[in-house]
């Protein structure tokens, strides 16, 4: 009998994916659609592809923006639009196909690279590349999105989205679930609606992993390297720590790395095209810019010095004239964001949403110091206790002669200063959140100091440029921003805009094996960060292949399974559908939202009451202020874990505590 009812249920998740399948691949067979229409006109299919990408977000931005007001965010809209968008790109591909005369340049260049002989060495190293990135790709759809601020706020977010049919504003507890940059959340949106479920979530960040890959070696060709060089900058980028552990996740720090890596590359095209393509340019270094702040806040501190270069160049060429393509860049940028800045706006009185406490309150160069050092001593921790030990005294006394208390809560954030230690026996943390990237730290200061030392590597066109640009975004980041013991997540992007640096530089060393050896020791180092991944290993005796998917939600606080599972238990024996939640402003809500939606409850409907922050005003729209639940979930704090409240009151009606447990308690009305 449970082997028949095994083969059944199997049959039936064949059968489902298959059919889903379906509708998922619509928004790629557009991308594919446009990256065939870009691949005309350019003679490296990576330029197209990263063309094609940029071109397919600032489309999907605009499907979600322009149907959200309509309340049309659903299945059926969603599908149908993907659907017409793929007939008419389609149609124009077939349409122009015989009308479009192949570039001479383009089959030139084709014919070049299928003469270009692959050393086998290379050829290793891009199997190494795919190896990897294969592995993580399989992390991303057999695990479930578990990430500690996934289960606040990134897929909470997508949730209301999905319930409301709209991306608009809506009274919740958590309001980083409102005015958190959405783009990577507006990707995830589509292929949840598309799937039914959330087994595609993770792939945005693995995406964006693969573009960046790509993307780097492009830059990396820019600055002057040969193909070597460009398979070093890939096989960089590909094996950074922290990259590796983020791409099975729904984090935002990798597509906020890609939309730079667009931007960096874009601006390097302006500048070598000179006025050739300068509006076309222009349009594209817009596009990337405003698309990575809409993926990020910290993209802010990225563009920055990017955008003064660009300034510099637009303005050095084109004189008077540079205010033309600048006004083109900033209009493209404002316009991709413009709604989000309005919803902000409108509900918290600011553009960027509610006042963090992320920003130092205190600025000057001792501070600088102090956040540089800091910053960069989360990513030399190690299993050594010994050398933790050391760093952190050498840090002090640092901070000593500086005059600056390196816990000071004006610089530091949430916690107080370490250097990372805790790794596990294996060596690694396998942490998303707090991983450092020793290796790739110690190899970019080798080849800046390698650089700095050698006049001929210091000539080569716009590389220079391109380092004080890239290291320029760090200091930005380290003057205006608070240490914080997670800020190593925040620090991908630098690392990926590196990479092509350091690649250069490698491929350019006279003693070949030595560059050579570095890059195959990256690829070899990065295995354990790919199978032992704290929260989704493959080699472990809780791997994603065997514990259960329910159970893979709850890795960050595994106490809560029970809890939660018994509080949705209880209301489903009380068929009850309209739940209010009282969640506080730790929610860690997503699971919720997945154990009640699998109790197949007809009419579920889930909504923040009694809210106390600026989004309760939303409670009187007519969405919301019509809400009556039947039963409310509430999050016991600290304080209230004391002196646990019996009622809970919601619209002159009492709710009276009805299950309880050391973490939710669950009230009926």
């Amino acid at each position: 009998m449970a082997s028949a009812h095994i083969t059944i249920t199997t049959a039936e998740i064949i059968f489902k994916v298959e059919i889903l399948l379906m509708f998922i691949f619509l928004p790629l067979i557009s991308l594919i659609t446009i990256f065939l229409l870009v691949n005309k006109k350019r003679t490296d299919w990576r330029e197209a592809l990263i063309l094609a990408i940029t071109y397919w977000g600032i489309l999907l931005t605009a499907i979600t923006e322009l149907l959200s007001p309509f309340k049309l965010i659903t299945f059926g809209w969603i599908l149908v639009t993907w659907g017409l968008i793929c007939i008419i790109l389609i149609y124009i591909y077939f349409r122009l196909n015989h009308q479009i005369i192949p570039n001479p340049k383009q089959r030139n260049s084709s014919q070049i690279n299928k003469n270009i002989k692959v050393k086998p060495l290379i050829n290793l190293l891009l199997y190494g590349i795919g190896f990897v990135v294969a592995t993580v790709g399989l992390i991303a759809i057999i695990a479930p999105p578990n990430n500690w601020d996934s289960m606040d706020y990134h897929m909470s977010r997508v949730a209301y989205w999905i319930q409301n049919h709209s991306i608009a504003h809506y009274p919740t507890s958590y309001t980083p679930q409102l005015y958190q940059n959405p783009w990577s959340e507006f990707v995830i949106l589509h292929f949840q609606l598309l799937s039914g479920g959330d087994y595609f979530a993770n792939l945005v960040q693995w995406f964006s992993m693969i573009g960046c890959i790509i993307g780097v070696s492009l830059i990396a060709k820019q600055l002057g390297a040969d193909l070597r060089g460009q398979v070093f900058s890939a096989v960089i980028t590909a094996t950074i720590p922290m990259g590796i552990l983020q791409a099975s996740s729904t984090q935002n720090d990798y597509v906020a790395a890609f939309w730079l890596v667009c931007l960096a590359y874009y601006l390097l095209s302006t500048i070598q095209a000179g006025k050739s393509d300068i509006w076309t340019n222009s349009f594209n270094i817009g596009s990337s810019t405003g698309l990575a702040i809409l993926s990020k806040g910290t993209a802010y501190f990225y563009v920055l010095p990017f955008l003064i270069w660009v300034g510099f160049y637009l303005v050095k060429r084109l004189r008077w004239q540079a205010w033309k393509p600048a006004l083109i860049v900033g209009s493209i940028s404002l316009l991709l964001n413009i709604s989000h800045y309005l919803r902000n706006y409108n509900l918290f009185a600011s553009p960027l949403g509610e006042a963090s406490g992320y920003r130092n309150e205190i600025l000057g160069v001792n501070i600088l110091i102090s956040n540089i050092l800091r910053n960069l001593a989360l990513h030399i921790g190690t299993p050594i206790g010994f050398w933790n030990g050391k760093a952190n005294r050498l840090i002090q006394l640092i901070h000593t002669f500086l005059g600056v208390d390196y816990n000071d809560p004006r610089i530091t954030f949430s916690q107080t200063f370490f250097v990372p230690g805790g790794w596990s026996t294996i060596g690694i943390t396998g942490n998303e959140n707090s991983a450092g990237n020793l290796l790739h730290l110690a190899l970019i200061l080798i080849c800046i100091i390698i650089f700095l030392a050698r006049k001929s590597l210091r000539k080569e066109s716009y590389i220079f440029t391109y380092l004080i640009a890239t290291v320029s975004t760090f200091l930005i980041f380290c003057y205006l921003l608070k240490w914080q013991v997670w800020n190593s997540r925040l620090h991908l992007p630098l690392f990926v805009l590196m990479s092509p640096f350091v690649g250069v530089v490698l491929s350019k060393v006279k003693q070949q094996k030595i560059a050579i050896f570095i890059v195959t020791f990256l690829l070899i180092s990065s295995l354990p960060w790919v199978f032992f991944n704290r929260y989704r290993p493959i080699i472990d005796s809780n791997n994603i292949f065997q514990t259960p998917r329910i159970e893979q939600y709850f890795s960050n606080r595994p106490f809560l399974k029970g809890t939660y599972t018994g509080a949705v238990e209880f209301l489903n024996s009380k068929k009850c559908s309209n739940i209010g939640l009282s969640m506080g402003n730790d929610p860690w809500e997503y699971p919720l939202w997945i154990l009640l939606q699998q109790s197949n409850q007809k009419g579920l409907k889930i909504q923040h009451i009694n809210v106390n922050n600026t989004s309760a005003s939303l409670e009187k729209e007519d969405s919301y202020q019509d809400f009556e639940p039947c039963g409310i979930i509430s999050m016991e704090t600290k304080k209230s874990k004391q002196k646990k409240s019996q009622e809970i009151n919601f619209k002159d009606k009492t709710y009276v505590r009805s299950w309880d447990s050391p973490e939710l308690g669950v009230f009926i009305k």
